[in-house]
């Protein structure tokens, strides 16, 4: 049986676009986990990943078994239509069983110095940095359902996840004392949540590697 999500997006997501869902050449990206603290990475053979090796640490304290649906994958399959149009965040986590909660997760690997806003030293050129690029990730992603109906208001626990790794620094470290001779010091937050929510009721949520995001 499909959790409810997997009925969503094989009935409700095709069927707004005048499209229909077909089983025999069609295929949602997605695996399983008990109750278990486990690793996922984006644009690799498997989701879930060996200690160490992923972006996004999850743990699961409840006794429901949870699912990683590829959504960036999901909306691919529609490349060319209308379905497939927008950008989207990488993965979706919810109970395969009810609707205990959901978590929109969008995944980076990145030097410090870009997660904030930041200046190229040569060009001059101003970018907003991953942390605001996700934001709107997630937002895009939330809406791109809620444009269809309200399926996501039966979770009870809506939540945007921004997970990174930081490629200049060990997990749990700060920046290198090279890197900070470097640049000017920039405090990247391991565990925040965001003042202001996400659309629809969702609540953003960040996690820099290898601190982990509990769903319960």
């Amino acid at each position: 049986m499909d959790s409810a999500l997997i009925d969503f997006l094989k009935n409700d997501y095709p069927a707004h676009f005048g499209l229909t869902w077909d089983d025999t050449t069609m295929q949602i990206r997605r695996e399983q986990r008990p109750k278990v603290k486990f690793e996922i990475r984006d644009g690799q053979l498997q989701i879930v990943q060996y200690a160490g090796h992923g972006v996004s640490v999850i743990t699961n304290h409840s006794a429901m078994d949870v699912e990683i649906v590829d959504f960036e994958h999901y909306v691919d399959i529609f490349k060319g239509t209308n379905a497939g149009m927008g950008r989207k965040c990488d993965f979706i986590i919810n109970p395969i069983a009810g609707y205990d909660f959901i978590v929109f997760n969008e995944l980076t690997e990145s030097e410090s110095r870009y997660i904030k806003p930041f200046t190229y030293p040569t060009t001059g050129e101003e970018k907003e940095g991953k942390l605001a690029y996700a934001k709107r990730q997630l937002e895009i992603s939330i809406e791109k359902f809620y444009s269809i109906n309200n399926f996501l208001d039966s979770y009870t626990k809506k939540v945007g996840l921004f997970s990174c790794r930081l490629t200049d620094t060990k997990p749990n470290q700060t920046m290198s004392k090279s890197v900070r001779a470097f640049r000017k010091p920039q405090k990247i937050f391991s565990n925040i949540r965001a003042h202001e929510p996400l659309p629809h009721g969702f609540v953003f949520e960040q996690r820099i590697y290898d601190n982990e995001y509990k769903i319960c």
